[in-house]
């Protein structure tokens, strides 16, 4: 009698495979993959920036970097997936962004480069010096720091100051050049105080700095009028 050529479950994984409905398997890599890449993102802020090897995510997560392979292919789809469950993060500090243009112009950029400044020290500083730091040695991977957390950030406020510039309260001739100009400077300077320790042996005052930095920034920007009582903004109408 010839024996079956098909494949027989030989141990517990084998047998849980073969008891699965169609594309049970594939749901269950994606679920888990999803989950390790959340796991990933939290080492990699732990680590603040560290470039910290294949091996060391693993022990992290608690798998071994056979497990991270499987699922990512090498480190840098690991630290490239990981990165990618940031952006949604950012959706609710938008929001919050936005909702400044109620403001007068120099309240509202005052009040988000003041929320930066804060939020530098826990997760947001974490998160662009790992972007950074692993973007610099890998090419592949700051594109995806810039896609998932520098052009998201550049983008929210590319949106105020279009919000202002439409109700004659700036002249911005280019909006992505403006919010260049107005983020890069406090950015460096978070960089430098904190990831760096520049406060340490050239220490700054980052609030004071901001104030200046806005005003200097809308000696360049403001509209004429902008002095004048601000437009009422569309969702106050």
């Amino acid at each position: 009698m010839k024996k079956s050529t098909s494949a027989q479950p030989t141990g517990p994984l084998d047998l849980l495979i073969v008891g699965r409905a169609a594309g049970s398997l594939n749901r269950d890599h994606a679920e888990t993959r999803a989950d390790l890449a959340r796991r990933l993102a939290q080492q990699l802020l732990t680590n603040g920036g560290t470039l910290p090897s294949l091996r060391t995510l693993a022990e992290g997560v608690g798998v071994d970097p056979g497990t991270l392979r499987h699922y990512f292919d090498d480190r840098r789809g690991a630290v490239q997936a990981a990165m990618e469950t940031l952006l949604p993060l950012g959706d609710d500090q938008k929001a919050r962004a936005l909702a400044l243009a109620a403001l007068p112009v120099e309240a509202a950029l005052t009040t988000l480069l003041t929320r930066v400044v804060q939020a530098w020290e826990g997760l947001l500083g974490a998160m662009h010096a790992t972007g950074f730091v692993e973007g610099m040695v890998d090419g592949s991977i700051g594109q995806a720091y810039v896609r998932t957390m520098l052009e998201p950030t550049l983008a929210t406020v590319e949106v105020l100051l279009g919000d202002f510039q439409a109700r004659n309260m700036l002249r911005v001739p280019d909006v992505r050049l403006g919010a260049l100009a107005l983020l890069s400077p406090v950015m460096l300077a978070c960089f430098h105080q904190v990831q760096l320790q520049g406060r340490a042996c050239r220490p700054l005052d980052l609030e004071a700095f901001v104030t200046s930095h806005v005003q200097g920034f809308l000696r360049g920007y403001a509209a004429p009028s902008s002095s004048q009582p601000s437009p009422p903004h569309p969702s106050e109408s």
